[in-house]
């Protein structure tokens, strides 16, 4: 399980911004990334239109404001940016776009009824058809949601029949991308899953990961394993630094916490991560530098996507720790890109203060008080923490004077509602 030490993070100016970066290496151009949300966001998708173009989707959380869906178009063309039509729902969380068998692009999302400790998540779906988003259907209708994914075939979940912080009655569902369910296993304890063509890997609660067939339920347990969204088995040593894709074998120069491997034609884009984000080009067992994607900082909890399309590579890295979404794109044929965004909206979000106040004993009192960039502030008593530490959540350890013991604050404060918090965001840190 990586750690949740915290980082450094990264200035956040109140507009959309482009971080100039000077290309470190011998492939590509001037490479820029782009801070494309100065709120947090919870989720976010990507998937290739045609040759030209690539779409982005995404969750902001604006204070005050239920969260919905936005996205942007990208034409790696010219490398600009124009707003996407989405589905118009409230409430949605973790976005994923899936190309269904008929070639058809499928938007999924989770849907939020009810507030903590009633409440309910759901999937649901759309189908882009002649660029307009058809209306949604259920995928499931009860229960909650802790984690799902798509190979554009099926579905799989993980479910829960209400809200829990110990996972204990979780289960694996599998479902056709009409919702109709064709596997059910009951495994407890599981809070992420990643598959493709009915195999997948389990994050269990401990930290530790099983991989499944879901065709006759066999499990065992891997180390350091996950599947891609493309079906690639991928396993990371970050101690060798030995990338292992497939069966294929190479070393990752650097000092990198992580990687993720994007598939195009004939090899792949690695982006790799930990005091700086970088791009490698591999081909044909030849590993080249493409751009250093952010300046040097603390970069080592990310969540990593991308797709190649018309011979141009589009990177998403959302920081786990401000809940901040980057986009970089890179030509692989060393030209230079700088992105610019058309119709894009900013808006400057206040910071919330939150103030925390815990009784030792009859007397003596301790109070820490901590301003955030937030949605929505729910209250959960202090004794429901979680063992997880997440953007949402201000963690502070104070001494009581006359006991000199140590006490744990967490302080819950959520985008959508608390449950979101639980059996979504925590599982992005895990993997």
């Amino acid at each position: 399980m990586r750690s949740l030490t915290p980082i450094q993070t990264i200035p956040i100016i109140t507009m959309v911004v482009v971080l100039a970066l000077a290309s470190h290496a011998a492939v590509a151009g001037t490479v820029a990334t782009i801070n494309l949300t100065n709120t947090g966001v919870n989720g976010y998708t990507l998937a290739p239109v045609n040759d030209t173009t690539i779409l982005l989707y995404y969750t902001p959380e604006t204070f005050g404001v239920a969260p919905s869906i936005e996205g942007y178009y990208i034409n790696v063309a010219n490398c600009q940016f124009t707003q996407a039509p989405a589905p118009q729902v409230a409430n949605a969380a973790e976005p994923e776009l899936a190309r269904l068998p008929n070639g058809s692009l499928a938007l999924m999302w989770l849907r939020v009824y009810g507030s903590y400790p009633n409440v309910s998540i759901i999937i649901q779906e759309s189908v882009l058809n002649n660029g307009h988003w058809g209306s949604p259907i259920n995928i499931t209708h009860n229960g909650v949601i802790a984690s799902y994914t798509s190979d554009g075939e099926y579905i799989y979940i993980v479910h829960e029949p209400e809200p829990s912080l110990s996972y204990s009655n979780t289960q694996i569902i599998v479902a056709t991308m009409n919702g109709v369910i064709v596997k059910t296993f009951n495994i407890p304890y599981v809070i992420g899953i990643d598959a493709y063509n009915m195999t997948g890997v389990l994050l269990l609660a401990n930290g530790s990961k099983a991989l499944i067939n879901f065709r006759n339920g066999t499990i065992k347990s891997v180390n350091r394993l996950w599947i891609t969204r493309n079906g690639e088995y991928l396993n990371y040593n970050p101690y060798s630094h030995i990338l292992t894709i497939n069966g294929l074998r190479i070393t990752i120069p650097g000092n990198y916490t992580d990687v993720y491997p994007i598939q195009f034609n004939n090899g792949y884009v690695i982006v790799a991560w930990g005091s700086i984000v970088s791009a490698f080009k591999w081909v044909g067992g030849s590993l080249t530098p493409l751009a250093n994607l952010t300046n040097p900082g603390n970069w080592a909890y990310l969540e990593v996507n991308g797709a190649v399309t018309g011979g141009t590579a589009v990177i998403a890295f959302l920081n786990l720790y401000n809940m901040r979404l980057y986009v970089s794109i890179i030509p692989l044929n060393g030209e230079s890109c700088t992105p610019g965004l058309k119709g894009a909206v900013t808006t400057t979000v206040a910071p919330v203060t939150t103030t925390t106040t815990v009784t030792v004993g009859n007397t003596t009192t301790a109070t820490r008080t901590t301003t955030v960039y937030v949605n929505t502030t729910i209250t959960v008593p202090v004794n429901r923490t979680v063992t997880a530490t997440v953007v949402h959540y201000v963690t502070t350890t104070v001494r009581a004077p006359a006991s000199g013991v140590p006490i744990i604050i967490v302080a819950v404060i959520v985008a959508i509602v608390a449950v979101v918090v639980f059996l979504v965001t925590r599982r992005h840190y895990a993997w």
